[in-house]
């Protein structure tokens, strides 16, 4: 007697190929999903981190404006600096554009430093301007003048408003741009720089790379609407400062 052939025909083997493509195109689609997500996750966390770390230098600086001299302090002496090189004073970038802040104060406390870790000599004007330049946070100290520090990388843009106390209650009635605080809100022609008590913040930070994101609209406090459409993911993080040497 002869054995029967025995193992799978032509039709069962394609049929099991063709189940194993499908599974493992769902493999596929789940491992490219999972990875997508993580690339998402990765880059907002990103964000949220450089936006805390840009708002958290401003802050540094700006909760110590406003200290008043004190009738008894001892007396110390100052060498009358100006501003320095190419540091500009605070200004409204105007539109859309990147706002510029800067502050300055003179100490005789030792070992002085601007915001680039330059030592500055005792009574000598500090001065440290925050502005954004090719999406980056940068820091220009009057130690150095001549070459910016760059604190954060992908902050696309800075807007600030600055609250005035028209009433002298200590808290903002409103909250205007350097261009308005210039000219004078309370008294037409008389800046109110004295009558600030907190500043506004608007940074739009992007992501590290690109994840095909739509075009999207934005608007920073009172600047007009930006469009972003380079695939990248873009948020709009504000946080409010209160000078507290100026509030009673």
């Amino acid at each position: 007697s002869h054995n029967p052939q025995s193992g799978f025909s032509l039709v069962e083997i394609l049929v099991a190929m063709t189940l194993s493509l499908v599974l493992l195109g769902g493999t596929i689609v789940i491992y490219a999903s999972s990875k997508d997500s993580y690339r998402l996750q990765e880059n907002i966390a990103g964000m949220q981190e450089n936006a805390r770390f840009a708002i958290h230098a401003l802050r540094r600086d700006l909760e110590m404006a406003g200290f008043p001299w004190e009738q008894d302090i001892t007396p110390f002496a100052v060498n009358g600096d100006t501003l320095i090189g190419n540091i500009e004073v605070t200004t409204d970038g105007g539109g859309n554009v990147s706002d510029i802040v800067t502050i300055q104060y003179q100490s005789d406390a030792p070992s002085n430093r601007d915001c680039q870790g330059a030592v500055i000599a005792d009574g000598s004007l500090i001065i440290n301007q925050y502005s954004i330049n090719n999406g980056e946070l940068r820091c220009l100290g009057s130690g150095n003048p001549t070459r910016p520090l760059t604190l954060v990388e992908n902050i696309d843009n800075l807007q600030v408003l600055y609250g005035i106390d028209s009433d002298i209650d200590g808290s903002a009635n409103l909250y205007v741009t350097a261009t308005e605080v210039d000219a004078g809100i309370i008294n037409a022609g008389t800046p109110d720089w004295d009558r600030v008590v907190s500043l506004r913040l608007a940074l739009l930070v992007a992501s590290d790379t690109s994840t095909n994101s739509a075009s999207k609209d934005f608007t920073l406090l009172d600047a007009p609407t930006i469009t972003k459409d380079d695939g990248r993911i873009y948020r709009v993080f504000t946080a409010t400062i209160p000078l507290r040497n100026r509030i009673p």
